[in-house]
């Protein structure tokens, strides 16, 4: 058994991410989630239940918004001090 990503030429730093509000049917915490991916392998994710609850779904939407913005920045940095991008162009989705 292996894991195998496909290779895309593309050097773009490429986000995805998403909130369940109120998924945690104990607590009724959202539960957020994001992967960024290079190249079509995936380099940095996360899925956890979020610390407060989020009364409303835009709310939910707004704390994994951040938290991937947060991560998109860190990778950027990242990657242009490694010499690996000039520019700085991130997608999140």
């Amino acid at each position: 058994m292996k894991l195998q990503f496909g290779v895309t030429p593309s050097k773009e730093v490429l986000g995805y991410c998403d909130a369940d509000w109120g998924g945690d049917l104990e607590d009724r915490r959202s539960i957020i989630g994001f992967v960024f991916m290079i190249g079509g392998g995936a380099i940095s994710w996360s899925s956890k239940r979020q610390p407060t609850i989020a009364l409303f779904t835009i709310k939910a939407k707004y704390m994994v918004n951040m938290q991937a913005i947060k991560e998109a920045i860190w990778i950027t940095k990242s990657m242009m001090d490694l010499g690996y991008m000039e520019e700085t162009k991130v997608m999140v989705i």
